[in-house]
């Protein structure tokens, strides 16, 4: 049998393999047709020495000779065993979700921290009057749902093997937008500047930026937060405040470890109204606000007490 036939019975036999022994298979082809290649090489080499000696070797002469015993290089460059070349880019595929209907469980939405590491997302979720924070893939107490994605603007749910949409307290659901799932591990988007053009002028400001055991709580409440943005409950409890039915800005509470409330000079009530230039009375700006905590060295933080506008300044020493 000849070697072309040989090498398509090969071919022929690889699709009823599995992927691992096609890997093999190929391996296996491709070295002997090397070794078929040196071979002949070798024997043009002798068959050049044995001519200047005026020796025939008619065998040699007819295996160059007979077109139908050569190799076909084509044939096999086309067979595209490690796949076709392509110079066009993948082009990229973005997940859209079709099918998220507001959930109808009793849950409210009052902090995301949304992330391009899926470990550091995470969403504060208030149900049955407790609010707790959960990461992805974690169940809501009380709740048959899970956390499955969060966005600025919402959260969604996996509730008995179908998404749900939690929206952030305050948005209204709108089911015509589209919903694109967040590529994690990717770099960041930059966030956006305040739009609101609500102006703040504070009465008081409470530079806090060279309190070194402040800076000190400060840092280590920032390393917490990079490894696990669930521990911020753990020192500050937040919730919305409310006039005439709308978003004010987030009063704060000390929580079961009130070091840092204490040390930074927060009262409890305080209602925080701004954040590094995020206006906290628009919901999708209180959203980033969270995120920037992670990130920033100084933190401003502007606060309604008792009707006075405070500023206090923090520094995060890096």
């Amino acid at each position: 049998m000849t070697l072309s036939n040989n090498l398509s019975n090969a071919f022929e036999q690889l699709a009823k393999l599995p992927q691992q022994k096609i890997i093999q298979v190929t391996i296996l082809v491709l070295l002997s047709y090397i070794a078929f290649l040196f071979a002949q090489i070798t024997w043009l080499g002798l068959a050049e020495t044995n001519h200047n000696a005026n020796l025939k070797l008619n065998g040699l002469s007819s295996v160059s000779a007979a077109p139908k015993e050569q190799v076909q290089v084509k044939a096999i460059q086309a067979l595209n065993l490690f796949g076709a070349f392509s110079q066009q880019p993948t082009a990229r595929v973005e997940e859209v979700v079709e099918d998220a209907p507001e959930t109808r469980l009793k849950l409210t939405l009052t902090g995301v921290v949304a992330s391009s590491d899926k470990a550091s997302a995470a969403a504060v979720i208030e149900s049955a009057g407790k609010q707790a924070t959960y990461s992805i893939g974690e169940n809501i107490k009380g709740t048959r749902a899970a956390l499955e994605d969060v966005f600025n603007d919402r959260v969604l749910l996996k509730v008995s093997g179908r998404l749900e949409t939690l929206m952030f307290e305050g948005l209204l659901f709108d089911k015509n937008i589209k919903v694109i799932k967040p590529r994690y591990n990717q770099q960041a988007a930059s966030l956006p500047v305040s739009n609101t053009g609500q102006i703040f002028s504070p009465t008081n400001i409470v530079d806090q930026r060279d309190n070194k055991a402040l800076n000190q709580v400060t840092k280590s409440l920032q390393k917490e937060l990079a490894n696990d943005p669930g521990k911020i409950t753990d020192y500050l409890r937040i919730s919305p405040k409310r006039e005439n039915g709308k978003i004010t800005g987030y009063q704060l509470m000390p929580a079961k470890d009130p070091t840092f409330f204490q040390s930074a000079g927060l009262k409890s009530g305080d209602v925080a109204i701004q954040m590094n230039g995020f206006d906290l009375t628009a919901p999708r700006e209180a959203a980033q606000a969270l995120q920037s905590l992670k990130e920033q060295r100084e933190v401003s933080l502007l606060l309604n007490r008792d009707g006075d506008i405070t500023e206090i300044l923090f520094s995060i020493d890096n």
